[in-house]
């Protein structure tokens, strides 16, 4: 799937934004994470001090758990110097039991606090925070609070995160959009007046409101070439037009005058004679082809545009070319009517029909169907010939453009022919393509504005 400029540059934006709300999102919640649980062990290596001064007079320890309990808030299990839980304010099945003590009364014994992530000893395993803290009575006594409180505050905060990183990216999509849309313009407009310049339309200036930047820059480079292009392409159409005319009336001259000497030459000049004349001839239907191109490209809207029947204008041109070599065969439908110049149609078709004759078969025949297609009508001149290969087809309509030059020249083609097609289709508001096979013909379609 093709993407736009404008489509790309949104998407590489919110991209980026996705990307970096991902990793502030992470260093956040880890940091907040790390933080709280700081926070409970904090309160909880306070609170096990405390706890160990008040146990540290105390002669009946294993009671004072559940009140310590009720006290600090957290789970108070207090061990003799073996490790032997002598009182807990949540388990007093346990009260008696040594082995397996947790690692972080071992910690203790070693003058550290000890914290550990599940109760390991002490009943199912949860996650939870621990603080032990030894006295110097050989007593031990160890507070564990469970990290459900620090995980409510988490999951709420994520949420809270990620309803703000929600709102951030439909922020950053709107003005995104925004962006793209005022970036994108000065781009859409230049490719809008690159695109003027390939169909040969010079009247490109450069905005009022261009931006002071590389894409007004480029606006201001494609009027400066498009001005110099204008002129370059005036001097070129004023040089053919004035060069085929000049070249009009020697031309004639000769051509007369060759046709005058072959009645009266002796036979040993007049195979000169029929060269002479034969070029000439050649000659003359090139000075006319270049006058007629000129004049469609200096007034490229000077069709007229009226109802055109195709079937008419299709029988007058098979009439037109009859016994030149080829069977034409007729399948237009009687009710399809184009908006055109009839003339012009009429010479569109000749061309079409000429140069499928000449270059098609040998005593083959051209078919030449049409009809309506919605809006549009169809105009399908096809032969049985030899074909085009496909390289040859995206420049066909190009003047002088030759796929077989010696054939062309030949059979007496100037390399106008279609050039003169596509400038008269144009004109009338149409299109006109070419499709072919090697070996099974070539298939040339019209298709003007319906009546």
């Amino acid at each position: 799937m093709k993407l736009s400029f404008r489509a790309k540059l949104l998407a590489s934006t919110l991209g980026l934004v996705v990307a970096v709300e991902a990793v502030a999102l992470i260093i956040v919640d880890r940091s907040l994470a790390a933080d709280l649980a700081g926070r409970l062990d904090a309160r909880l290596a306070e609170q096990a001090a405390g706890v160990a001064e008040w146990l540290r007079d105390a002669r009946h320890p294993e009671k004072l758990a559940p009140r310590l309990k009720r006290v600090v808030g957290a789970r108070v299990t207090i061990y003799d110097r073996f490790g032997v839980i002598l009182g807990d304010s949540d388990a007093p099945a346990l009260i008696g039991r040594g082995e397996g003590a947790a690692p972080e009364v071992w910690a203790a014994r070693r003058g550290s606090v000890g914290k550990a992530s599940r109760d390991s000893d002490l009943g199912p395993a949860v996650h939870t925070r621990f603080v032990a803290v030894a006295l110097p009575s050989g007593l031990l006594v160890r507070l564990a609070a469970p990290m459900s409180e620090v995980d409510d505050t988490l999951a709420e905060l994520r949420r809270r995160l990620l309803l703000a990183a929600a709102a951030a990216f439909v922020s950053a999509l709107g003005l995104a959009l925004v962006a793209a849309r005022r970036i994108a313009a000065p781009l859409r407009a230049a490719t809008a007046s690159a695109a003027r310049i390939a169909r040969g339309d010079f009247a490109i200036a450069t905005p009022h409101d261009a931006p002071r930047d590389e894409f007004g820059e480029l606006d201001h480079s494609l009027a400066t070439l498009a001005a110099q292009l204008s002129r370059l392409e005036t001097m070129r159409r004023d040089f053919v037009a004035n060069l085929s005319h000049e070249l009009g009336t020697p031309v004639a001259a000769i051509q007369g005058s060759a046709e005058t000497l072959l009645g009266r030459a002796p036979a040993e000049l007049r195979e000169f004679l029929e060269v002479i004349e034969r070029h000439s001839r050649r000659i003359a239907r090139l000075t006319e082809d270049l006058l007629h191109l000129a004049r469609l490209e200096a007034e490229p809207g000077r069709a007229v545009r009226e109802p055109v029947e195709l079937a008419a204008v299709a029988a007058e041109v098979a009439r037109t070319v009859d016994g030149r070599g080829a069977r034409v065969l007729l399948e237009v439908d009687e009710s399809a009517v184009a908006l055109g110049d009839p003339g012009a149609l009429e010479q569109v078709l000749e061309n079409l029909v000429d140069n499928a004759i000449k270059y098609g078969r040998e005593g083959g025949q051209v078919r030449i169907t049409g009809g309506r297609a919605g809006g549009r009508v169809k105009l399908v001149v096809a032969d049985d010939g030899p074909g085009i290969e496909a390289r040859h087809l995206p420049r066909l309509f190009e003047r002088f453009y030759r796929v077989d030059p010696g054939r062309s020249r030949e059979r007496g083609g100037t390399g106008l022919g279609l050039a003169i097609v596509k400038h008269l289709v144009e004109a009338m508001g149409g299109t006109v393509a070419v499709v072919s096979e090697v070996g099974a013909g070539t298939r040339f379609t019209v298709e003007l504005p319906a009546v």
